[in-house]
């Protein structure tokens, strides 16, 4: 019953039409049933913070005893999933194929719901509960970076938002910087004086072609997929000015200053060999954090899974989530597996037996809170 309570639930919000940033009509829906279940409302205008029109929503439900506890998922989803259609068949659930199918992150949302909905239905005393359903998240965890953490009571936050089978507690996530690199060369007419040019966008593809870019290590990766040129239009043209940009992701902080340090040093030594200038920036879209294995928070989600019979498996993540920003903030945050894989793609799926279980693991969380 609670399952099919659960099923419903998720594909009821998953037909939702919701994109970063357009999140009211999801929101909507969602403070009705919190409310419903007690809870009070905050919202915020973190949209307004990246052209978006509907803001986080907090959820405060107090406690009839001692203790807080925090749960977050995020509202929106990547681009794709806009008339999803639900499709279950041998306990796995799909999109009907030509959509994403927004487990990531709605059975988040529907877990934290429904383990709530099974901590109250018990009739035993709770602590305080918290529950941060975040906006934006997919565009570049904008609703947590506007989110005003002194709102909240708890210090722990559980974020039910990590790809993977139920048991797995991510603890850790790397920090991503974007890197950029302008390459000014000089303009001259391709046909009749092209040796008097110095070509701007063969050297982007030069310093592109010759970097060590992908899998650098076993937790630091980078990528470049902008290439750009304002003269790309004209043909006739010896490009004079290109730009090339990308990220780098580390668990390390040094190791990000060291690829920014080598990427600079490459792109330098090409551009003044071939005659050019360039210039370079940097931005830090959010840090790495880590939490020990043996962290109290922790040890609640491993003893509860084995209470479910369900092993725990403790790693680092490879993406960013709303824990980067918030463990930044102050609030120690660790994610929690719901069971989906392949998520930011048509072949999307969900385990639903996992599902099930996060659902139940989110109420022993709250049990255990002292």
């Amino acid at each position: 019953m609670k399952n099919q309570r659960m099923l419903d639930e998720l594909t009821e919000l998953m037909r939702i039409d919701v994109s970063s940033g357009q999140e009211t009509e999801i929101a909507e829906h969602l403070v009705k049933k919190l409310e419903q279940m007690g809870f009070a409302i905050t919202r915020d205008e973190a949209g307004a913070t990246f052209g978006g029109v509907c803001g986080n929503i907090l959820a405060v439900r107090e406690g009839e005893r001692d203790g807080v506890v925090c749960f977050c998922s995020h509202m929106d989803r990547v681009p794709g999933g806009i008339g999803i259609k639900p499709v279950e068949e041998d306990g796995i659930l799909r999109s009907s194929g030509d959509t994403i199918l927004a487990a990531d992150d709605l059975s988040g949302v529907a877990a934290i719901l429904e383990g709530v909905r099974q901590a109250i239905e018990s009739g035993k005393a709770l602590p305080k509960l918290e529950i941060l359903f975040t906006v934006g998240e997919e565009a570049g965890l904008y609703g947590a970076k506007a989110f005003d953490v002194s709102l909240l009571t708890s210090k722990t936050m559980y974020v039910l938002d990590s790809p993977g089978r139920i048991g797995r507690i991510v603890n850790g996530a790397p920090g991503r910087a974007l890197l950029e690199a302008q390459v000014f060369g000089k303009a001259a007419h391709a046909g009749n004086e092209p040796e008097k040019g110095i070509d701007a966008a063969k050297i982007m593809a030069e310093m592109l072609a010759t970097m060590e870019t992908g899998r650098l290590d076993e937790n630091t990766t980078s990528n470049f997929s902008h290439l750009w040129s304002k003269t790309c239009e004209a043909m006739n043209v010896v490009c004079d000015h290109a730009i090339l940009r990308g990220e780098m992701r580390s668990r390390s902080g040094e190791k990000l200053d060291r690829y920014e340090a080598y990427f600079q040093s490459h792109c330098r030594e090409i551009a003044e060999k071939r005659g050019a200038r360039v210039e370079f920036k940097r931005e830090n879209t959010f840090l790495p954090f880590f939490v020990p294995e043996d962290s109290e928070m922790i040890q609640i989600v491993t003893e509860s899974l084995k209470e479910m019979g369900i092993e725990p498996q403790i790693n680092g993540g490879g993406g960013g989530m709303d824990g980067n920003i918030f463990n930044q903030k102050g609030i120690t945050c660790v994610g929690i597996a719901t069971g989906y894989f392949k998520n930011h793609s048509t072949e999307e799926y969900l385990h639903l037996d996992d599902f099930y279980h996060a659902g139940e693991l989110v109420a022993r969380i709250i049990g255990r809170i002292a």
